[in-house]
């Protein structure tokens, strides 16, 4: 499948998800998890996704979230993996955040998030991958234009020792309705570096991402594109 068949699929499920639902988290990162919380965030929808190439695997991601109130939200993954050295496969990612605070109010946040992971291979059944817990801080200056997140946990994979794991990402707008991004983060197994551009074509409503990633890790190692496509309170 050529990157521009999976750009036309990515933008097919997008529209069959987003057409009952709306708002979402504000980051167009892959490991981040965002401490910030808007005000407007409660009983709403979302639906986040993306496409991913790096070396000899390629993946495609949606992802709704439901924001139950400003403090508690709710996002599930479903990922379909392409890798020619070792397989294919599906993932699915439960995650669940809670805001101790409101950025809106105080200009920081944090909280925690828990995420449960599971993972089918071709022809296999469905197994938990893993569990983990994060503390998710987020950051703002100049008035919001600019944006810092840091997060520290643990992963348990499944079958193996616990990993602490490290993120630290930023953005900050150049220009109306332009952001640029970076992300790096950090375990035992792996490295990775992400980074790129978000553009909004509605403000808060529809906005599209277009960046470079590269992994290091014990499965995987390359770079490659991510094109991402995100909407908000349709």
């Amino acid at each position: 499948m050529t990157l521009c068949m999976n750009f036309r699929l990515l933008a097919s499920l997008s529209l069959l998800a987003a057409a009952q639902l709306s708002w979402s988290a504000d980051r167009p990162y892959i490991v981040t998890n965002s401490g910030a919380a808007e005000d407007d965030e409660e009983q709403v929808w979302s639906v986040e996704n993306w496409y991913r190439q790096a070396g000899a695997q390629r993946s495609l991601t949606v992802a709704p979230e439901y924001a139950f109130d400003p403090v508690n939200s709710l996002q599930v993954e479903f990922r379909r993996v392409v890798d020619r050295d070792i397989g294919n496969g599906h993932e699915i990612e439960v995650e669940y955040k809670h805001l101790f605070n409101r950025i809106s109010r105080d200009g920081w946040g944090w909280g925690v998030v828990a995420t449960l992971d599971m993972e089918r291979a071709q022809g296999g059944p469905w197994q938990r991958a893993g569990v983990s817990l994060s503390l998710p801080l987020t950051m703002q200056f100049n008035e919001g234009a600019s944006v810092v997140h840091v997060n520290a946990g643990v992963a348990k994979p499944r079958e193996e020792r616990r990993v602490w794991t490290g993120v630290l990402a930023a953005e900050h707008e150049i220009r109306n309705r332009t952001w640029l991004f970076g992300e790096w983060a950090s375990d035992r197994e792996g490295r990775l570096v992400h980074a790129g551009v978000r553009h909004w074509i509605k403000r808060e409503r529809l906005a599209v991402d277009l960046a470079w990633q590269r992994v290091r890790s014990v499965e995987l190692r390359g770079s490659g594109v991510v094109l991402g496509i995100a909407w908000y309170d349709l």
